[in-house]
């Protein structure tokens, strides 16, 4: 008798618990044009990537959309809440035990911007010590600038790179680590002309992924890999989705002044 209503109990809850494996929180930041909020909608490269694939394996989102947050905050979560996921997250050597991986969404290049009038020239980590330097908290860029042997404290930290963007044009900082293509972005959004400006360090060129809890089943892992991947195949046009995708938004990069 204990027998059968122990199997009642677990053939009753658990296509309960199945489904609740796939809502997954999926949060992102403002990182255009990967990932950013447009008129109250979440838009951007690697958000139309991420909706397609989880519409593709039939996975919900927690509450139905994407949770756009600062970095800090979603990096916290999902290192220590099961049931999350956050893009566009760099795939470092640090991190690569931490989360379960998705990908690769896109590539980047995380480098030391200047102004170019300044002809700031830097040939060891050494000559850093006589510049103000501004940082994304928590973010690959400023993970990668302190593997370098810079020392936190001598970082101007802040929640978003459009502070330090604007602190760099201002004169505030002398030089801004963040990924390449998200600060020409923004300088184009801004109206900032981003040919006044020049990489000065480059750091490395990490590939972008969506980064699941660690303890994420690995079925629903494979799912949305396996989604992806179909996505990225050539159509009958010889063109992909993915890349139709990225063509969408990348023509701003080379649009100032046009």
């Amino acid at each position: 008798m204990k027998k059968n209503i122990c199997l009642l109990v677990i053939f009753t809850f658990f296509p309960l618990w199945l489904c609740a494996q796939q809502s997954i929180l999926v949060m992102t930041e403002e990182l255009p044009p990967f990932n950013f909020s447009d008129n109250g909608k979440i838009v951007g490269i690697s958000t139309e990537i991420v909706r397609h694939i989880f519409a593709q394996s039939d996975l919900s989102m927690d509450q139905g959309e994407i949770k756009l947050y600062p970095w800090a905050r979603a990096y916290h979560d999902i290192k220590y809440f099961p049931g999350t996921a956050l893009f566009s997250t760099a795939r470092t050597e640090e991190r690569e035990n931490l989360f379960r991986w998705v990908g690769p969404l896109l590539d980047v290049s995380i480098g030391v911007i200047a102004k170019k009038k300044r002809d700031i020239k830097i040939a060891t980590i050494a000559d850093f010590e006589n510049y103000r330097i501004g940082t994304v908290r928590d973010g690959a860029p400023e993970q990668l600038f302190i593997k370098t042997g810079v020392l936190l404290k001598n970082l101007e930290r802040r929640t978003l790179p459009e502070q330090n963007i604007k602190k760099l044009q201002a004169g505030r900082i002398d030089l801004f680590v963040f990924n390449i293509q998200t600060v020409r972005y923004l300088m184009v959004k801004q109206g900032i002309n981003p040919e006044d400006y020049e990489t000065v360090y480059m750091l490395k060129n990490p590939k972008l992924y969506l980064a699941l809890h660690k303890d994420t089943n690995l079925e629903l892992v494979d799912k949305l890999q396996a989604s992806l991947d179909k996505m990225k195949q050539p159509d009958a046009d010889g063109t992909s989705l993915f890349d139709r995708i990225i063509r969408k938004y990348l023509f701003v990069q080379d649009s100032y002044g046009k």
